[in-house]
This record gives C-alpha cells, sequence and structure tokens, in this order.
C-alpha cells in the first residue's frame, strides 16, 4: 500500500470517527410529566341583608308620623358575607327625597312660600342614627342636603371586615321631638334608600373607600 492510498484511508476513518462523534452529542436521556387541567378560578364576594328573623329586607313605611307627638322608631338587618372572599362593608343613603305633598291652611301659615316649592321640611327634623350591634355609630339629619353625610361619617369608622359568613347587625333608628317641628311639616314626607355594599379587600391592595 502506497503512501497516497494510507492517507486517503486515515482521512477515510477519521471522517466515519467524527461523523460517530456528532451522532453521539445528539442523544440525551430524558423524562416527562404533564400536568393537566390547569385552571384559575376566582373567589366569590356577596352580601345578603335580612331582617330578625332571617326574612329578606323589605322597605319600611310610616305613615301618620309624629300623631303622637313624637317621631322615633328603628329597624335591625342582619347583614351577611355570604362569599367566600372577605369584604369591607359600607353603608350610604342614596336617592333621599323629601316632598312637601301640598300645602293646607295651617302650613301656609306657618311656611308662607309652601306653595312655591315642592320639597318638604320633614327630613330636616328627624335625626337619623346608625347603630352597629347595637351600638351607634354615625348619625346625621334626612335632610335632602344631607344624603352624603352617613356615607362620609361611615367611611371615618374603624374598617368593618367581614369574613365569610360572618355577619354584623346593622340597626337605623330616628327621632324628631315635639318641640322640633310644627306646622310647616304637615303632609310632609321623606324617602330614601339605605345602599348596602361589600367590596373586597386583599393583603396588599388600596383600602376600598365608600
Amino acid at each position: 500500500m502506497n503512501t497516497r492510498t494510507r492517507i486517503l484511508i486515515s482521512v477515510l476513518v477519521l471522517a466515519t470517527l467524527g461523523a460517530g462523534t456528532y451522532a453521539a452529542t445528539q442523544a440525551f436521556f430524558s423524562a416527562r410529566r404533564t400536568t393537566t387541567e390547569n385552571r384559575f378560578q376566582t373567589g366569590t364576594l356577596d352580601l345578603n341583608v335580612a331582617e330578625n328573623g332571617g326574612q329578606a329586607a323589605d322597605p319600611f313605611v310610616i305613615d301618620n308620623a309624629g300623631a303622637d307627638g313624637e317621631i322615633s322608631g328603628s329597624k335591625t338587618w342582619t347583614v351577611k358575607n355570604t362569599g367566600s372572599l372577605p369584604g369591607r362593608l359600607f353603608l350610604r343613603l342614596q336617592n333621599v327625597d323629601n316632598k312637601e305633598n301640598g300645602c293646607n291652611d295651617p302650613e301656609i301659615e306657618a311656611e308662607p312660600d309652601c306653595a312655591s316649592t315642592t320639597q318638604g321640611e320633614l327630613g330636616n327634623v328627624i335625626t337619623l342614627n346608625v347603630a352597629l350591634d347595637g351600638v351607634n355609630a354615625v348619625s346625621s339629619t334626612l335632610a335632602t342636603n344631607q344624603q352624603a353625610a352617613i356615607g362620609t361619617a361611615w367611611n371615618g369608622l374603624t374598617p368593618i371586615i367581614l369574613q365569610p359568613n360572618q355577619t354584623v347587625e346593622v340597626g337605623l333608628n330616628w327621632a324628631a321631638g315635639a318641640d322640633d317641628y310644627g306646622n310647616e311639616v304637615q303632609s310632609d314626607s321623606v324617602t330614601f334608600d339605605a345602599d348596602f355594599r361589600l367590596i373586597q379587600v386583599t393583603n396588599n391592595g388600596p383600602t376600598p373607600t365608600n
């Protein structure tokens, strides 16, 4: 075998070894597992407001207010977080509406401009207190221009956080003494909505406000 032939054979051997080395670098041990049915699911936040006895909350209607000289009364609801997440409880008044409902002679004598306005004065003389578990917490009159007062004062309370299934009693009690009003409120009425809200609280999120 001449020198040229030996060189060619050596080249072929090196080429073959090189191909084998490249193929070997492509072989890996491996194992595999697959997690299935991965899912994100949100919690819930819901609120139930019921009268004492567990019945759904109905509006209260008081006719002939002041028939016995004083205007007073109370209403209590049990508020429950029926969701799976904690929430901060808020209460505010909405749609406060004082109506004149006509003017008779005694009212005109006490309020000469009675016929020129549709807004009554009854809410101005009624003080509304909101109680938590039987203790008065915030108060305001039911004057139309004081609608935001309850919600603003509530926002200043120590936050009321309801955990899932936790309850709190929220009561309204109202009063106007016999000397607090006169004929100017004859036939007047006041209506309003008590708006309960539960807003989610998180460990590192902003504190919700009313």
